[in-house]
């Protein structure tokens, strides 16, 4: 996953050390090779929730969802995807390392625990308690 950062009088050397992360992988996610104070840009969480994988030539995130047991619409909304879109050799694709489920914004807190078999104690990082599209639980 992927948060804003608003730049303070620092390089992406400095952010980069912040952040856990490299200079290159702030160049290339954001297209840049300097950062402004008081601008945006966009920098890659670095949490054990998540690896990454490399597409490889002839993968489909079906499958790819199906080799890691992880749900194929959690996968692909995870990764900003549709199920239309195409990805491509060299790709890096965000596999979740914990049980996660994103909701469909039509559904209640009951349903979703009813539907994964669990109870309230056990997800992680429910906070309020009302649901919005896409909105991802951990359990």
């Amino acid at each position: 996953m992927y948060k804003i950062y608003q730049v303070g009088n620092e390089t992406l050397s400095d952010i980069a050390k912040k952040f856990n992360t490299t200079v290159e992988d702030l160049e290339r996610i954001n297209g840049i090779s300097s950062v402004i104070p008081g601008s945006y840009i966009i920098i890659p969480n670095s949490t054990s929730e998540y690896t990454t994988y490399i597409v490889k030539q002839g993968d489909n995130m079906y499958a790819i969802a199906r080799e890691y047991g992880v749900d194929y619409e959690t996968l692909l909304k995870l990764n900003g995807l549709n199920e239309n879109d195409y990805i491509y050799p060299n790709q890096e694709i965000m596999i979740p390392t914990s049980k996660m489920y994103v909701t469909n914004g039509n559904e209640t807190i009951n349903e979703i625990l009813n539907k994964l078999q669990i109870k309230m104690e056990n997800i992680k990082n429910i906070g309020d308690l009302y649901l919005l599209k896409d909105q991802i639980i951990k359990f």
